[in-house]
């Protein structure tokens, strides 16, 4: 699909769901038609875009501060996501979100040696 295509389809409404989910773990997807999927109203989209490795930096900065739990995973597994963010996230309210930012091989040393000391026992 063309940006154009997109951008008609999208400002008609007429972009079902799957097409979405199909265009946002594409890794052939245009950046500006990620961009545009960050902003979807279903998590599920957004999370699937937080997953795709060529999601801008500057949308996964954006994505890293979801209101759901699961966009933020997605975020810290990236392993494009900058490592200021993996700090922050490194103090996420859900243990999953923590948990995952021991798998991104950007996460600093002294974040893995923070969080080997967390309060729950998973993240540890």
């Amino acid at each position: 699909m063309t940006i154009k295509e997109f951008d008609i389809q999208n400002a008609l409404g007429s972009l079902s769901f799957h097409m979405k989910l199909k265009l946002a773990i594409n890794s052939n997807t245009p950046k500006k038609i990620l961009t545009i999927l960050s902003t979807d109203k279903d998590w599920n989209v957004r999370r699937k875009v937080a997953d795709n490795p060529n999601t801008p930096k500057r949308i996964l900065t954006k994505l890293s501060k979801d209101k759901h739990w699961n966009v933020r995973w997605r975020v810290v597994e990236n392993t494009n996501t900058p490592k200021k963010i993996l700090t922050i996230l490194s103090t996420d309210k859900n243990w999953s979100v923590r948990c995952s930012i021991a798998g991104n091989s950007n996460t600093p040393k002294k974040i893995l040696a923070i969080l080997s000391t967390d309060k729950d026992e998973y993240v540890r």
